[in-house]
This record gives structure tokens, C-alpha cells and sequence, in this order.
């Protein structure tokens, strides 16, 4: 199977630790020692390698679902840097909303990110997310929440 998502276990968490984007793209995202250890503790967010066959190329988090809003949220997504430029985010994202909607049945998808992260932005606007004048303050990297209605899902 080339690209597919796989849980983080005991196996591969000191792997997927040590991903990392570039030192320019640092303060869009937390840390993925961060982002495992809060999936870890606070229990709401599953987190998943990013494999091109059995390459680690990324990380995920999702999770957080709601029954009343139907949704849930994409809250981690990255490529290590050694990776990126080779189509990776564009190929992964639609695997990974097709994860989140299946395992949840949500109407939603959310996501934050930090403003200045343009080149994030027109990506996720690519497959239909839009802002949605929200602002996600509840972690250590401030962001703009932005929100995919799974009738508008552009599955490029």
C-alpha cells in the first residue's frame, strides 16, 4: 500500500517525535513531542504516521468530536521537511478527511492555523475549507479556525 496512515504506537512514537518542519515554518505548529504527549494525556486526539509505503513522511492528530455540531477536528498536520515539495500534503489530506469522516460521520471538519501560514491556507481552501471568522486561542500557537462542510468536500 503506498500512502496510508498508520496509529502512533509504541513502535513508531520516537519516529514520528522526530519529524520536524523547517526551521521557517517552526512557529505555525506545535511540536510533535507536543502534539503526542496531548494526545497522550488529555485523551481527545488520536494521533497517526504519514507513510509513503513504509516511509514516515508526516504526522497527523485529529479527534475532538462533537455529537451536537456533528464534527470533529484535524488539529495536526504536517510534513516532515525532508519531505516537502513532493506533493505530499495534497495526497494526504483527502485520505485523511475520508479517516476522519468515516470513523465519525461528521457533517464538519476543523482545523486552526496560524495566519501567516498562507501556503497552508491555499491548501486547505484547495479542497474546500474556508474561514470561518473564529479564532483558536487555546494552545500554545494562536490561530484561525477554518472548517470544511463535508457537502463541499473538493476531493481533487
Amino acid at each position: 500500500m503506498p500512502l496510508h496512515i498508520r496509529e502512533v504506537t509504541t513502535e513508531n512514537w520516537r519516529s514520528v517525535a522526530a519529524l520536524s518542519v523547517s526551521e521557517q515554518q517552526n512557529q505555525f505548529i506545535e511540536s510533535n513531542a507536543f502534539s503526542l504527549a496531548e494526545s497522550q494525556f488529555e485523551k481527545n486526539g488520536i494521533s497517526f504516521g504519514l507513510y509513503d509505503v513504509e516511509t514516515l513522511v508526516g504526522y497527523a492528530m485529529y479527534g475532538w468530536y462533537s455529537y451536537s455540531t456533528e464534527s470533529a477536528w484535524l488539529d495536526r498536520f504536517m510534513i516532515d521537511y525532508r519531505f516537502q515539495g513532493n506533493g505530499y500534503a495534497k495526497r494526504f489530506l483527502p485520505l485523511l478527511i475520508q479517516h476522519i469522516t468515516s470513523r465519525y460521520g461528521c457533517r464538519k471538519i476543523y482545523l486552526s492555523l496560524h495566519p501567516d501560514n498562507k501556503p497552508a491556507q491555499n491548501l486547505y481552501e484547495s479542497f474546500g475549507f474556508c474561514l470561518n471568522g473564529e479564532i483558536d486561542d487555546s494552545g500554545p500557537v494562536f490561530g484561525v479556525v477554518m472548517q470544511l462542510d463535508m457537502d463541499k468536500f473538493n476531493l481533487k
